[in-house]
């Protein structure tokens, strides 16, 4: 089906510019042959009424006939004899509509070389901006596969990062707690599990994501014990919507490597969420240790995530970084709704 035809608004909009260039030309045409504006009309209406649906089909042409890869002599050659039958058959749809109206066969007699040629250009107009509309869809097209592509490397950033991380924390008890290790190897695999099924979607409901980052958590509590501590504070309204997948969890995960494990006494991980209308902000907030020595992952974690915001909503989405005294702040702003 033509892409005008599945859209009622593009569709009204189309044969509303047709309405009014048939009953424009008709006005000409009164005014040029000296002819009642309704004998005009009566010659013009049906004529383009037809040609708004012939012009339509100019479509699967160019679609078949890809501008970029066609020889110009070939699209001549199909569209050139096309813009010719058309204005014919348009021609013989005006001289049955005169028979209705005494006196104007006379009229379109004299005005028939100048109205077959207004006709065809027409159908050769309607080519020429079906040609413009698929380049268009198909510089969409490649900007969507491109940005997606784009997502796709990001995220495959961050995945090798929760098993390296979870890796070392196991390490390190083996020694000092083989039962704690034991369990948090456990915990791992359902980690592990849970984050590559929700990895392979672009987008995942927000709850689906908190749920993963809380799973981080649980593997993470058996490392620190009651030196990571937990507050959470998320409006129901924000777990129905959809962002990026694996969004969450690597600024919990920047909060406790480089804020919590940083810290001797630890510290209390804050996580925050409210919706506004359209918008969904979160904010997520932990201690941090000024004169602890910068392991430069923090930068990289988060500059991921600002890419992966921009590469999903462009300029829509915002992240602010605040450092007030010992407190380390990141704050989203994201779209709660995304036009399709």
């Amino acid at each position: 089906m033509h892409p005008i035809l599945q859209n009622w608004r593009q569709f009204l909009a189309w044969a509303g510019g047709w309405i009014f260039l048939g009953t424009a030309f008709g006005v000409v045409a009164s005014i040029a042959g000296h002819l009642p504006v309704t004998a005009a009309i009566t010659i013009i209406a049906p004529v383009a009424l037809v040609l708004s649906f012939v012009c339509l089909s100019p479509f699967y042409i160019c679609r078949a006939m890809p501008l970029r890869s066609s020889s110009p002599w070939k699209l001549l050659r199909n569209h050139l004899p096309a813009a010719v039958i058309v204005s014919g058959a348009m021609m013989l749809i005006a001289r049955l509509s005169a028979m209705t109206s005494p006196g104007s066969g006379r009229w379109l007699q004299s005005a028939a070389p100048a109205m077959a040629l207004v006709l065809a250009m027409l159908y050769l107009l309607s080519v020429a901006l079906h040609y413009a509309f698929l380049e268009v869809e198909a510089s969409r097209t490649a900007e969507i596969l491109a940005r997606e592509a784009q997502l796709k490397a990001l995220k495959a950033q961050v995945n090798p990062h929760f098993l390296f991380n979870s890796l070392n924390s196991i390490s390190a008890l083996t020694t000092l707690d083989p039962a704690k290790a034991r369990e948090m190897c456990v915990r791992l695999a359902d980690f592990l599990r849970l984050s590559l099924q929700l990895g392979e979607r672009v987008t995942i409901p927000f709850a689906e994501e908190l749920a993963l980052t809380n799973t981080y958590l649980d593997v993470e509590q058996v490392r620190f014990g009651g030196k990571l501590r937990l507050r959470q504070d998320v409006d129901a309204a924000c777990c129905d919507v959809d962002i990026p997948a694996l969004l969450i969890q690597p600024l919990v995960e920047n909060a406790v490597k480089h804020g919590i494990a940083m810290m001797a006494e630890g510290g209390e991980i804050r996580i925050a969420s409210h919706r506004d209308r359209d918008w969904m902000h979160f904010t997520i907030t932990n201690p941090f240790d000024p004169e602890a020595p910068s392991t430069g992952r923090n930068g990289l974690g988060l500059r991921n995530i600002r890419e992966r915001l921009e590469s999903r909503y462009g300029d829509a989405a915002r992240m602010e970084v605040k450092v007030e005294e010992c407190l380390y702040r990141v704050a989203l702003t994201l779209p709660a709704r995304i036009p399709r």
